[in-house]
This record gives structure tokens, sequence and C-alpha cells, in this order.
């Protein structure tokens, strides 16, 4: 310390910066001499645990402890802490590497006309979009067609537009957007952000100081279509100042612009070079960032020292969550002394955006306002309209719902039994169609599709596994690759990607592209001609590598739409954020919410006309003799209970089992919620967690984390094709103790993130085809304790056509996200 002050006391400019933070600090009362004077005489500390903490001891025998006194501490301490904190850690780490004055720790923004001008394009031959009144109860119809939904969309979008400019203007700092699925939230949320910043930019700053935008999803497995909407509707380059991307998969580096980059020789392949750029991009230094909840709310609560470096971008920023229903329960009062923090500490704007907004800031310490208000009143009329204007599908409640109220006994819905209905909705009428089944297990989504096969193979239909066929295409095209001794990001970069797979997967089943409007291989006009008899089958859930989800997902998407039948069995991965729509929807029993957000792959724009999705909930019975029912192994009894009796509520108002949409969307949901925060919440609330944010106990908040700890896991890099295997041999190398490239290691490694598949570490136990990836032994704490494989194929570890990860510990499968 006294060096500190020393160094501090060499410089004038040094020591008028510290007077002027003192003075600011304290309001004036400390100054530089005072301070350095009180630190010289040794009793600032005592004076500090004099307020904070209460002498215990013995001092005649020298035994003397300070036990901390929680009552003492003043109101926010922790939201102060954790602000400054972070502050002078990155002036710390960015000064002491050189880089306090580089150009890169300036974002530079996406801008708002660059969307526009996108949405314009898709829009080219439309009439201008209706404008809504603030009370507007009529849209102008139903949006029974594409060219009305895409009206209805844009109309709504420049009406959140307007409503974001005044916002921007009010004291409340919290807004909702809750519009139904299949309105276009996505745009509409970035449309909002993008409004609310450059209505709070610092235009004495100029362009690149405008205030960050944090767009935080709840699953990496989703994150992909989103970045998909900025590179292609803005042009963002994810290694650039204005965009990031940023999950623990993802390879997270912003670099200068192409001009700085050649005007600085070798830096690209400068290991210097490497990390500083992974430095700035965790820092969130970029314009726009996308990333997870866990990424934002875990470097909220008890950050590490490299996760506080993010914070401080944080101030006067504008962040939107998206589907933030999925945010734990327990963690929902956490969230709200957290959202509140970014407010009264960061000055930053929150958007909770959702087509089942949840009652997570209920009694929050804030107001909330609404973007499709003017006004900001919190439920305005226009929000119930927009979900009578797209009523997209009917509800048939099962059933396998209700509990006997004599008995308190379940008629489950075996999966055997499941499998024969998902064929006979696909076949029904002799009108070929396409079904969706979410699953809450990967085990349960595994038995339902060995179920479904059988039944359309006794129905005398001929199925064909569309893993199966990706598989025989990646081996076909990823062989023709030259056979290279070793492997570089550059000869990656040279295997075939998801729209080349994708393509070369559809023409594979017997479908040919007749028009290619655009650059995206979903929205192309596709035309079939397979065997009439045949019916396709497709399985989904993480234990399947990022790389081949992408591809499943889009092949999914041509097929879902036409006229080939088609059952596609899921866990709740593709619920949230997946672009992907189908005739009829079967969901096992599960929170109100998941069963609305996989409604949301029903009918999704109208294919099947107004109304023309049908959306069955059942209750899925067990999956084996002695096993309980895949909803009991994740989800709380207490509330699936209260889901049945609203849902059988619902079907009592309605005099039938078959219930609209817009029923259950604007009168269960809420219903749902509110019970959520009058009843449940306080029993699963994490009490330990709320107090140690509020008496800043930073030593219980670095243990705590969103992702349910009692489940450690591990990554497996499944290396499939030649080129991947090779790649993993060259990451080994370049990773293991002795190297010195261990900097080209860790970009190769963020590199191969497509091919990571997260597995629970109990899942692993006893197997022997995976080794560490750094040649360590698998029990080693030190290194990079990251796992790969090379079994994969027809029946081996990893195998594309039976669910991916070949892994069977039914409690372990509770993971299926």
């Amino acid at each position: 310390m006294a060096g500190q002050l020393s160094d501090i006391e060499d410089g004038e400019d040094r020591t008028a910066v510290a007077h002027e933070l003192l003075q600011n600090a304290s309001g004036g009362t400390v100054s530089w001499t005072s301070f350095r004077d009180a630190m010289r005489e040794g009793d600032i500390y005592d004076r500090v645990l004099d307020l904070v903490g209460e002498a215990k001891g013995d001092i005649k025998a020298l035994v003397l402890l300070v036990e901390p006194s929680p009552d003492s501490l003043p109101d926010a301490l922790y939201d102060r802490t954790v602000r400054l904190w972070s502050v002078l850690t990155f002036a710390d780490k960015t000064c002491s590497a050189g880089l306090g004055d580089d150009r890169r720790l300036r974002p530079e923004a996406l801008e708002l006309d660059d969307l526009e001008d996108a949405i314009e394009a898709k829009r080219r031959g439309l009439s201008p979009p209706p404008k809504f009144a603030e009370h507007n109860t009529d849209l102008g119809g139903d949006a029974s067609d594409e060219a009305t939904l895409n009206q209805l969309r844009e109309g709504i979008r420049r009406h959140v537009k307007e409503n974001a400019r005044a916002f921007a203007d009010r004291d409340d700092h919290v807004a909702t957007l809750t519009l139904p699925t299949g309105l276009g939230k996505t745009f509409t949320g970035i449309t909002a952000a993008y409004t609310i910043r450059d209505e709070t930019r610092h235009e004495e700053l100029g362009k690149q100081h405008a205030p960050r935008v944090v767009y935080a999803l709840p699953y990496t497995s989703i994150i992909e279509q989103t970045r998909d909407v900025f590179e292609n509707a803005l042009n963002a380059d994810p290694f650039g100042r204005a965009f990031t991307v940023h999950h623990y998969l993802s390879d997270t580096v912003t670099y200068p612009s192409i001009a700085e980059l050649e005007s600085i020789p070798d830096q690209a392949t400068d290991d210097s070079a490497y990390f500083n750029a992974s430095r700035f991009a965790e820092s969130w230094r970029s314009g726009t960032v996308l990333t997870t909840f866990v990424q934002l709310f875990e470097s909220l609560t008890g950050p590490t020292n490299a996760r506080g470096l993010k914070l401080p971008a944080l101030h006067d920023a504008v962040i939107i969550l998206d589907e933030p229903q999925t945010l734990p329960k327990e963690w929902w009062p956490a969230i709200r002394y957290l959202v509140d923090l970014l407010i009264t500490e960061y000055n930053a704007h929150v958007v909770s955006m959702t087509a089942t907004q949840p009652s997570l800031f209920d009694n929050a310490p804030f107001d909330i306002s609404s973007l499709l208000s003017a006004s900001g009143q919190s439920t305005p009329p226009i929000e119930r309209a927009a979900f009578d204007a797209v009523s997209r599908t009917t509800y048939e409640i099962d059933e396998s719902i209700s509990v006997d109220e004599h008995t308190g006994d379940v008629d489950y819905c075996s999966h055997t039994t499941a499998g024969t209905r998902l064929v006979e909705s696909i076949t029904k009428n002799d009108i070929n169609t396409s079904a969706l089944a979410v699953c809450n297990t990967i085990e349960s989504a595994s038995t339902l599709t060995t179920a479904t096969t059988t039944a359309a193979t006794t129905a005398g239909a001929r199925t064909k596994h569309i893993g199966a066929v990706y598989r025989s295409t990646l081996d076909e095209l990823s062989t023709s690759q030259p056979a290279t001794e070793s492997v570089s990001i550059e000869v990656l970069e040279q295997e075939p990607d998801t729209p080349d797979l994708a393509v070369a997967v559809l023409e594979k089943l017997g479908f040919e592209a007749t028009a290619k409007s655009t650059e995206d291989v979903t929205d192309w006009t596709w035309q079939y001609s397979g065997p009439s008899d045949r019916l396709l089958i497709g399985e989904f859930s993480s234990r399947y590598r990022p790389r081949d989800r992408r591809v499943l997902v889009t092949v999914a998407t041509v097929i879902a739409r036409s006229t080939q039948p088609f059952a596609f069995v899921s866990t709740q991965a593709v619920e949230a954020g997946v672009d992907i729509s189908f005739s009829a929807v079967f969901r096992d029993l599960a929170p109100l919410d998941s069963l609305v957000q996989a409604a949301g792959r029903c009918n999704r724009s109208f294919e099947w006309g107004l109304t023309g999705g049908d959306v069955t909930i059942w209750s899925l019975g067990p999956t084996e003799d002695g096993a309980e029912p895949p909803a009991n192994y994740i989800y709380p009894q207490a509330e699936l209970t209260k889901v049945r009796r609203i849902l059988d509520g619902l079907c009592e108002m309605q005099g039938s089992r078959a219930v609209p949409d817009t029923a259950v969307e604007t009168d269960a949901i809420p219903a749902y919620f509110d019970w959520v925060a009058a009843e449940n919440e306080a029993e699963v609330e994490d009490r330990e967690l709320t107090h140690a944010l509020e008496t800043c106990q930073g030593e219980v908040l670095a243990r705590r984390s969103l992702i349910d700890s009692g489940y450690e896991t591990r990554d497996v890099i499944v290396a499939h094709t030649p080129v991947e295997r090779r790649a993993t041999k060259r990451l080994t190398e370049l990773l293991s103790e002795n190297s010195h490239k261990q900097a080209e290691g860790f970009e190769l490694l963020n590199h191969l993130s497509g091919l990571r598949v997260s597995v629970p570490l109990k899942s692993l136990e006893g197997v022997t085809t995976i080794t560490r990836i750094d040649g360590r032994p698998l029990t080693d704490p030190e290194g990079v304790n990251v796992l790969t494989t090379t079994q994969t194929g027809n029946g081996q570890f990893y195998d594309l056509a039976d669910g991916g990860l070949r892994i069977t510990d039914l409690i372990s499968d509770r993971f299926s996200i």
C-alpha cells in the first residue's frame, strides 16, 4: 500500500485524478491529502471494521476477532461494491496490458436504419401497414394469410418503435413487450432496443459512444437463430466492434477492423492479439452483445475476476430479456433485485419480451410499462387485440390431464398409445400433414420415437429417419475434403456448412428446390416427389451437436411445411426461439408457459389457415416399469397439479375439451402466473440467495448458479468426419501440458464449439470411449477439462439416427435442453 501511495504521489496528474475521484465519491468531504494521511496512519481499516463488525474475544489474552454485523451495512452496499469494483478491475486489467488507449475499447453501433432497409426489402410491393390507435381493440381483422400477417407484424413494429421513444423519456426503466408467437417479436424487440438506445445516446460523445444493447436469451441451443437475424438483416460481423456473440460455446473475440488489422504486422497470428481479442469480446466492448441469461445474471451475482470485466459495459445499456419466464422460479426474487441494481447503479433500460409474460416483476421496487402503449399502461387493449387477431390453434386437453376426484389417480397416456395417435394425426382423413411431439426428457423422446416408428410400420407406412439420411450425407460430403496431415481453422471452414448439408439431405429425401427467392434454405420453394407411402421421422434434443441441430432444424422446417408425412419428436430444445411450424403439436404436461411455447411451433404463420393448427396436451406415462412419469423428474408436483386444475377449469368454462388458444394465452396464463406469485414463489424462493445479495455475502454468491449445480456436466467434442478427427488430434497436441502454442489451441477449441455436447458427469461413469482433449487423465484437476470421442456412426457412442449421444441414465436425462 505504501508503494501505491508513493506512485500516485509522484505525479501531479495522478494526484489530481485521485483527488477528483475522492471528492466525487465522498460528496466533497475527502481529499487526496486527507486520504493519504489516513492511510499512512493505518487506522482506516480499523474504522471500517468498527462500522460493519463487532469485536469478540478476550483483549487481555490478545484473542480478538471481528464478526460481521450485516445489520450495520448500508443499503445497496452490494450494488455499489460490484459496480465500483468491476470498473476498477477493468481499468486495471486493460491498463496493465497496455490497452488503456486502444481503439477497440470504443464500440461501434449497428444502425436501426439498416434493419429498416432490410425489412422494406422484404416488404417490397406491399402497401403501408395499418396504424394503431392507443386504445385500439381492432387490428383490422384476422391474419389469415401471409400478406395480412406481414402487414400486422410491421404495423405493430412501427407502433412499438414510436412507443419506445416515449418510454426512453419516462422515468421508468423496465418495459414489457408481450406479443403472441408469429408476430415478429425479434425484429420488434431489436427495433425497440435500438430506438431506446438512440434516444438516450450521448450526442456530445458521437456515434461511437451510443449505449450498448445486450440481447439475452435462455439457451445456447437457440442463440444461433437470433444471431442469424443480426448477421443477415444488419450485416453484423460477430468478430468486430459492433457485434459480439458470447456464451460458453461461442468463438468470442473482437478484432479491430480490417484496415487496422492490416496496419499491425502479424497480429492475426500473434498469441497476444488473440488473447486481447478474447478479453475485449468477453468484456462486452461491442455495440451489441448477444448472450445468455447465465452470462448476464451470474456476472452480476458474485462475479469472478474475469466475469466482472463485462459489468462496466452495462452503464446506460439497453437490455432485452427474451423469454424471461424460463428463468428458474427460485431465482425470481433475486432477478428482481438484480434488475433494480441495473436500473439504479447502471442507469440501464430493460425490456422483458415474451408471448407469456410472467409475474417475474410483480411487487418489484420499480415501475413497469408496456411498449404497446405510449402512455405506459401495463396492459393496453392492443395487447389483447394482438392475441385475438392471430388465433392460430385450438388446444385439445387430453383426458390424461384430469385427476380422478375420488381416487386422485391419473390415467396416463402410454408412449405406445402416443406413438399410434401421433401417426394417426399425421394421416387423418387421408390428408398428409406434419406433427411435432415435445417430451420432457431425452429418454421419453427416444421411447416415443421408437413407438412412432413401430406404429407407422404397423399402419403400412415405410419410415425413414432424417438423422440417418443426414449421417450418410455428412459422410459423403466430408470424405471429399483433402486429407492433410494437420488441420487448421482454414481447412475446417472448408467443411460443408449448414445450408449445403441441408440442401443435400433434402434432395436425398426427394425434395427439389423450384425457386430460390432468398439466401435462406427454409424460404425457398420446395417440391416433393418421393414415395407416397413414406413417413419421415426426426428426433431432436441437446444430445445432438450444435452443428447437427442446425442442419436437422433446417431440414425439418422445410419438411414440416410440405405435404410429406412427417413426425418430429423433440425435447424442450425446440420450444423457445426455434422458427419452425407444424400442422399439429403434442406436448407432455409441463408448466403452462412451456405448453404455450410449444404451441408456438404450430401453424406459426397460418400455413394451415386461421385456427388451422391442432395442439394436444397430454400426460405421458413412465417409459418403463417402476419409473416415474417423465414430467415428475423435472417439475414440482404441486406445479403440475395446479396446471391440471387450470386446464380442467378452462374446459369446464368452454364446455368442451377443445379450447381456443386465446383463452389459454389470455385467461389461463395470467391465472397460472398469479398462482406462482401468490402461492408458489414463497415456497420455491431461494432466500439464501436474496439474503446474500441484501447483506453483501460475496462468498455465498460466488457459489450460486442459474444452472442446477447438483448435476455437474462435461463437454464432449464429438469428432465424426475425417477432418473433425484430425482437428481434435491437432487440438490435443496444441493443448498438451508441454505445448508452447496453447493460444492457437484455444482458438481452435473455440472454433470447434459446434461439435460440443454438454453431458451430466454421472452419465459418463464407466464410459471408455472418451478421452481428455488435452491428453491428461480424466481426474486431473488441471488443464482443459473438455472430453472428446471419435466413436460415431451407426450404433456407436454418437449416432445421428439414434438420439445423438447415446446415454440412457434416466435421471440424468432430465437434462433435456
